[in-house]
């Protein structure tokens, strides 16, 4: 798997969501189709489980970004 990191640089967070979205529907999204599309079901439980992860690990990066350098949410 792939995993790039995005940073939030500029506060406008549709445009980080949405960049974050976009790479992951790419990647992980592509690969869980094709595992379906197989008929793989290990292979897609696997990627079920990592996809899972790279949605986790967004949504904690984005609330971590909404708050700035002495603890106050933007």
């Amino acid at each position: 798997m792939n995993r790039r990191r995005y940073r939030m640089i500029d506060p406008d967070i549709e445009s980080w969501a949405l960049a974050r979205a976009h790479h992951t529907v790419l990647n992980e999204g592509l690969n869980l189709a094709k595992a379906a599309q197989d008929l793989d079901r290990k292979r897609s439980r696997s990627l079920v489980y990592e996809l899972r992860k790279v949605i986790t690990a967004a949504i904690v990066e984005a609330h971590a970004a909404s708050f700035d350098r002495d603890g106050v949410q933007r």
